[in-house]
């Protein structure tokens, strides 16, 4: 879930290298005026109770993290992630359909950390030293 359309555009770029995941999903926030945060976050739990639902935001702290966070204190099934990004979708999808016995948070984990690593500044990168690697 993102302010403005950023969490459409996500998960549309995941699903074309991932695939058509059916459990991929996305809520875009404030692009409608007349339909509050809380009550689009109401909905998709209403629409996918008792499901483990991973969700990942835009900004740490921003309004849309705040708003999950209350809800992620009284709903034990839901996990939280700031810093949408692509890498982070893409990671975590391919960690969850490994299907293997590892844990949601070792997978999360994972996931960010490797989101975390994917951000380079490439005018700082050797690229000389980066051929003689290959």
């Amino acid at each position: 879930m993102s302010h403005g359309e950023m969490a459409e555009g996500v998960v549309q770029s995941a699903k074309m290298i991932v695939g058509d995941v059916d459990y991929l999903d996305y809520v875009n926030a404030y692009v409608d005026e007349d339909i509050d945060v809380d009550r689009q976050i109401k909905r998709y739990l209403a629409e996918n109770a008792g499901q483990t639902i991973i969700v990942c935001t835009d900004i740490f702290g921003g309004s849309v993290n705040n708003n999950w966070l209350r809800y992620m204190q009284q709903e034990k099934n839901i996990y939280l992630i700031a810093g949408l990004s692509l890498p982070l979708l893409i990671e975590l999808v391919l960690g969850l359909d490994k299907q293997s016995n590892e844990n949601i948070n070792t997978i999360i984990e994972r996931a960010t950390e490797n989101a975390k690593n994917s951000v380079k500044f490439c005018n700082e990168i050797d690229f000389e030293v980066a051929k003689d690697d290959f």
